[in-house]
């Protein structure tokens, strides 16, 4: 009795002193010595010994790590294009790219889902604004801007949300105006695009700036400074992409 009560008492606290496994969102963290250090704020830390912990791999967006859907989404408007299952790698891939995003893009609303090609097969990425949902292609994946490709989807939701009337503003510099007798919009023929498939939509044309707001602001600046200034009032001052 006396040997299995020790053995009780000595496997109970091993539970105990364990660290929980980490989860495949999270790294683990072998023990090691920190030293004695000084915070930006003022506040000081004696030299100590760190436990053995999980950490969580992408921390400031760790909301989205259910948003991943392995189906068809409903109300998806182009019948023909295919979605398969997540992999782990491609969500990792998803939230480091989210992970540099301004802030206020980080903390929409939305779900994603795995496309396989576009009907644009060039396309790597579609956004969806009355389901909420952005469709990201294999195009993606094998893409080396990531980064700006998620800054451009992310717009399409956020453009929503911003001041109407600072927003008209923009609109009107970058050559859109009301057909007349319709709710319509049309570009004028004379005003500059930014990019090839500016003239798509209005929401695809401030996207498309948006983007370049954030991945090439000194580019965008000397080529359309105007709208670059329209643009810097429209966003918070923490607009920028971030270091990972």
């Amino acid at each position: 009795m006396k040997i299995s009560l020790f053995l009780i008492l000595v496997f109970s606290f091993s539970a105990q002193a364990s660290p929980p496994p980490c989860t495949v969102w999270q790294v683990k963290v072998r023990a090691h010595p920190v030293k004695k250090y000084k915070r930006k704020d003022g506040a000081e830390y004696s030299k100590a010994t760190r436990e053995e912990h999980c950490r969580d791999k992408f921390p400031t967006v760790t909301h989205w790590q259910d948003r991943f859907l392995n189906i068809t989404p409903n109300g998806w408007p182009e019948s023909r294009e295919k979605f398969k299952y997540w992999s782990q790698a491609d969500k990792e891939a998803v939230l480091k790219a989210l992970s540099v995003q301004p802030r206020v893009l980080r903390e929409l609303s939305a779900k994603l889902v795995r496309g396989v090609v576009s009907n644009s097969p060039k396309n790597p990425g579609t956004t969806v604004k009355n389901i909420d949902t952005i469709a990201l292609y294999d195009v993606f994946f094998t893409s080396t801007n990531q980064d700006r490709i998620l800054s451009h989807e992310l717009s399409h939701l956020y453009l929503h949300g911003l001041d109407p009337e600072k927003l008209t503003s923009l609109v009107e510099e970058l050559g859109w105006r009301q057909k007349m007798l319709s709710r319509e919009l049309i570009r004028l023929k004379d005003a500059p695009r930014l990019k090839q498939d500016s003239d798509q939509s209005i929401t695809e044309d401030i996207a498309n700036h948006l983007e370049d707001f954030l991945s090439d602001e000194i580019g965008l600046r000397k080529k359309f400074p105007k709208r670059h200034e329209l643009i810097k009032r429209l966003v918070p001052s923490d607009f920028k992409l971030e270091k990972p």
